[in-house]
């Protein structure tokens, strides 16, 4: 009995050193993440300069780790033009995070370009670019990395909205009619199942009037479960929800937005990193 003692007393010393050596390592790769945190929350454009250049607009972003694949861009460029960018990278969590991190300098870099002068150009030149960022045009080491990206153009003093995107959709107010935009079938960056054809990424143009609004998100919010059922929130709900909710203060559609997600999900795992985005005319 002292022997089993003996070894129980052993055993149980061996598991909680093993205990503090784990919790050690974890505290440290949390600290590193945090870190790493704030360094993608600093290359974020600040929310005022929206708040300055229109009559309202929101942002609401959850990443789903402590850091994100979701980002979103937004500055004057050419003449008086305005870029927004809502971007969903490959992943999320610390590979995500990377990605947005290539895709936010690569945006930047290429919307200061003077060969540069739409949203179709921005993401033709970005699927080139990430692809050779990540060596995809290797045929030994080939990813499919990449990202599901809007980019919209708007001529401030003229209201007039241009639109590219690549594999999300875009819902827009105007004069208090929903209109659903489907975005391109590619990706940007990745692996092209036919490669023989390239990748085609449209403009479409949209005069806008006062009070109109333009919602961009990615895909986090839709395929959300929750819900009585434990269902997806779907692309149907997401409608509606816009539906009741357009007409109000900008600042309102985000709580609204933000405590309906929190509501359907209540205690289930959140799936993806959330990214959505208002702006009113």
């Amino acid at each position: 009995q002292e022997y089993l003692q003996k070894s129980l007393d052993e055993r149980t010393r061996e598991v909680m050193e093993k205990k503090e050596e784990i919790e050690n390592k974890n505290r440290d790769i949390t600290d590193s993440i945090n870190y790493a945190q704030r360094i993608q929350a600093s290359i974020l454009p600040p929310v005022k300069r929206l708040e300055d250049t229109f009559a309202g607009s929101f942002v609401f972003y959850q990443p789903r780790d402590i850091v994100s694949g979701d980002f979103y861009w937004y500055d004057r460029v050419w003449d008086d033009k305005f870029v927004i960018v809502c971007a969903d990278s490959t992943g999320h969590g610390v590979p995500g995070a990377f990605m947005s991190m290539i895709g936010t300098t690569l945006i930047k870099d290429i919307c200061s370009r003077p060969g540069v002068r739409s949203p179709s150009e921005i993401l033709e030149t970005l699927d080139m670019e990430i692809q050779e960022a990540l060596n995809q045009n290797v045929d030994a080491e080939k990813s499919n990395d990449g990202m599901d990206i809007i980019v919209a153009e708007i001529d401030i003093s003229k209201r007039y909205l241009r639109i590219a995107s690549a594999m999300r959709p875009v819902v827009l107010y105007m004069n208090g009619e929903q209109i659903y935009v489907k975005g391109s079938r590619n990706s940007v960056g990745g692996r092209f199942d036919d490669e023989s054809e390239a990748k085609v990424f449209k403009n479409e143009g949209f005069q806008m009037s006062k009070g109109d609004i333009l919602y961009m998100f990615s895909d986090g919010y839709p395929d959300q479960f929750g819900g009585p059922l434990g269902k997806k929130f779907k692309m149907v709900r997401l409608k509606n929800l816009l539906r009741d909710i357009h007409d109000k203060p900008m600042e309102e559609q985000q709580s609204y937005i933000k405590s309906n997600f929190m509501l359907w999900k209540e205690d289930l795992e959140q799936v993806d990193d959330v990214l959505f985005m208002g702006i009113k005319f």
